[in-house]
């Protein structure tokens, strides 16, 4: 599960760096919808809170970054860098679960 949200975040990433060629952009947030296709098929057989929410908060985030994307005018991406954050936040609690459940 660690190694999707781990692509999941680090397509994001580079998709943030690469926001002003939005086709290059559109790319990696879909190689990040991809993998999180991956995260719900294995959260059907291990279900966490933290990666529902992780799943949810990307979604979002996901949408309103395809909308800044096609935009003729985008405002700002400073909500989309504030939200990427909050994910890495969420993977991280999710790595610190996981180890802690393997330990159990």
């Amino acid at each position: 599960m660690n190694i999707w949200m781990s692509t999941i975040v680090e397509r994001l990433d580079t998709a943030y760096s690469n926001r002003f060629d939005s086709k290059a952009a559109l790319i990696f947030l879909n190689d990040a919808y991809q993998s999180a296709m991956e995260l719900m098929r294995e959260l059907t057989i291990r279900e966490s809170p933290e990666s529902r929410e992780f799943l949810r908060l990307f979604m979002t985030t996901r949408d309103l970054f395809v909308e800044q994307l096609v935009d003729r005018y985008p405002s700002n991406y400073n909500e989309i860098a504030a939200r990427i954050e909050k994910i890495k936040a969420l993977q991280k609690i999710g790595e610190r679960d996981s180890y802690a459940r393997k330990a159990i």
